[in-house]
């Protein structure tokens, strides 16, 4: 039971936290936003785009703005820009901090049905069995370092309120983590992302890229 609840608990915080760092996500379609969300959304992206702009120097923003205007991808761009490890930290938490607004506006069948089309676009890359033994690894790793970092109680009120049916983020806010275990969840998250993304060929990437673009 404890290890099908962490497998729950993964999926749940893979969802919302395994889009790319340096991308600010567009409205997802198909979810059925109301007008609202979809204010809401906007105001999101909008302060993301702010916020980045903001950390950016003028001469990085020029360069930016050249880079794409000449056809380049916004993720190949930013890496040309050398941003120092300061920049790469704060572009991390202000993308941490936009991608939680953005689950916070979605209903929990909003979040399901978009975790649904994650695991779809994971599907369609193709993995070969190493990366599928790679990827397993970099699952079970995360789960246990996730479990060293809840209490007891924390673990039994998690199995206790999915067993009840409840999910995503209304079981997380319940458990009331605190300050230092939300930072030791994002250093994870952050680690295994990455870990992830080293596993995937540049065609791989790029066929990820092009299926959350499609949808």
């Amino acid at each position: 039971m404890k290890r099908r609840s962490l497998a729950i608990l993964f999926s749940i915080i893979t969802t919302i936290l395994f889009a790319n760092p340096l991308t600010v996500l567009a409205q997802p379609k198909n979810l059925n936003l109301t007008p609202e969300q979809k204010t809401q959304w906007e105001e999101i992206r909008a302060q993301t785009k702010a916020q980045i702009q903001n950390i950016l120097t003028p001469e990085q923003q020029e360069q930016f703005q050249t880079l794409t205007s000449q056809g380049q991808r916004r993720r190949k761009a930013i890496k040309q820009l050398n941003l120092s490890e300061e920049q790469k930290t704060q572009m991390r938490e202000i993308m941490q901090s936009s991608r939680q607004e953005m689950a916070n506006i979605l209903t929990e069948e909003q979040l399901g049905q978009f975790r649904q089309r994650v695991v779809a676009q994971l599907e369609n890359l193709n993995l070969t069995p190493e990366q599928k033994t790679q990827w397993e690894e970099i699952r079970a790793q995360t789960k246990a370092q996730i479990q060293n970092i809840l209490t007891p109680e924390q673990q039994e009120q998690f199995q206790t309120l999915t067993s009840q049916g409840q999910r995503g983020r209304r079981v997380m806010k319940q458990l009331n983590l605190s300050e230092e275990q939300k930072t030791q969840m994002r250093e994870i998250m952050q680690s295994s992302r990455q870990q992830i993304a080293n596993i995937l060929t540049e065609e791989q990437q790029e066929q990820l890229r092009q299926q959350r673009q499609m949808r």
